[in-house]
């Protein structure tokens, strides 16, 4: 299991909790509730029982990468579930595999109202507890989280899907029923498969094979112990942490950061006060000296001005590209050989205005694009309005505004 978490918090088959201070120990510490590992450490990552933390198995077709989130939201929504996105999504999907066309995902969603004895501030990530966890591969899993027994289908070993089916109290039944439905259900689904058979998780489950025998045809065992996901690299979750959560470590955020911008300002403050009264002083000469230059090149300057704008005003008698001749050849030579015949052709000092006929107005309206195209006529903004047809010619009228 690869992570830069400091410490794991997952649910016990009692209602409570074990807390492993790193990847490499060898046991987890018992807890009574979250809220006794606020000194374990920063990183937590808590791993959600079923009641807090609903995961859903989708099977959706093989589309882009970027298609997948949308049709993600719309399933969930069509559960009746209200997904909230923004700075703190209520949920995180999971990729597990492609098969045969078809995309596994599968999506955990926190409960709402999120249960308040289970927010740990410090925590760096919540997921279903299962996920951190090697299921069984073509086996639906039974385990008790906190008293409730738990049932959890897998793609490769890799939680898909889990809700509550009942408590060690319930009759065998009951149990037989449920897991007869989860395994018809899930073989339903086009591309899920054949379900091998049911693994029950702990010493404490193992006596229920020999009354579920009599109620069930479903193969049964026993697993002593679920182990770590080995391979899983929590640091790829999606993020998904509880309001409260979010609100907290927002809160240290903005604290830490005022701190530090405080520190900063009042080092800022020092060093000014230090060295402003040479600045100041510095400052005082260079804007005389800076006052004198200008006093000194202000006629100069103006003149500069004012002859740039009598050039300014000159350009269409010394640009040769503004000569109305040049104008007209350029637009000639855009014409087609047949269908326009120009009739009057203006200039002004920053304007041209074009006025013909053309075989329709089709043909008006390439003309003009092709003026629009042209790259020494291109300076121009070109309109037209709509060119007006009698009897089968189209008058048109074009100007160009220059940019």
């Amino acid at each position: 299991m690869s992570s830069s978490a400091s410490a794991f918090l997952l649910p016990d088959a009692e209602p409570t909790w074990r807390l492993w201070k790193s990847l490499t120990a060898s046991r987890a510490e018992t807890v009574g509730s979250p809220a006794e590992c606020r000194e374990s450490g920063r990183g937590m990552v808590v791993g959600l029982p079923a009641t807090a933390c609903r995961s859903l198995g989708l099977i959706l077709p093989d589309t882009d990468a970027s298609l997948l989130p949308s049709m993600i939201e719309a399933q969930l929504e069509r559960r009746g579930i209200i997904v909230e996105k923004g700075k703190v999504p209520n949920f995180a999907w999971h990729m597990l595999a492609h098969n045969a066309g078809l995309t596994f995902v599968s999506v955990d969603v926190l409960a709402s109202p999120f249960p308040q004895d289970l927010s740990v501030t410090h925590a760096a990530n919540y997921t279903a507890a299962l996920r951190m966890m090697q299921l069984p591969a073509n086996d639906l899993v039974v385990v008790e989280e906190q008293g409730l027994l738990v049932l959890a289908a897998n793609v490769q070993g890799k939680l898909w899907h889990s809700h509550i089916i009942g408590t060690a109290e319930s009759t065998p039944a009951d149990l037989a029923r449920e897991l007869e439905l989860a395994k018809l259900s899930l073989e339903a689904q086009e591309g899920f498969g054949a379900i091998r058979g049911v693994a029950l998780v702990g010493d404490r489950l193992a006596p229920l094979i020999s009354v579920l025998k009599k109620w069930t045809a479903i193969p049964l065992s026993t697993v002593t112990a679920l182990q770590p996901h080995r391979a899983l690299k929590l640091d790829a979750f999606q993020k998904m942490l509880p309001p409260a959560v979010y609100e907290a470590q927002a809160s240290r955020a903005r604290r830490g950061l005022f701190l530090r911008v405080g520190v900063l300002t009042a080092i800022l403050y020092v060093l000014i006060f230090g060295f402003g009264w040479f600045y100041l002083n510095t400052l005082k000469a260079k804007v005389e000296k800076a006052e004198a230059e200008i006093r000194r090149t202000s006629e100069p300057a103006s003149e500069v001005r004012t002859t740039k704008q009598r050039w300014t005003a000159l350009e269409p008698a010394t640009n040769s590209q503004r000569y109305p001749m040049v104008l007209l050849s350029q637009i000639t030579a855009i014409m087609p050989p047949s269908g326009i015949v120009l009739k009057r052709f203006d200039t002004k000092l920053n304007e041209i205005s074009i006025s013909g006929d053309a075989r329709d107005a089709q043909t008006a309206t390439l003309f003009l694009e092709d003026l629009k195209k042209h790259t020494k006529l291109k300076a121009y903004s070109w309109s037209m309005p709509v060119p007006s047809v009698k009897d089968k010619v189209a008058s048109f009228k074009i100007q160009g505004k220059l940019e």
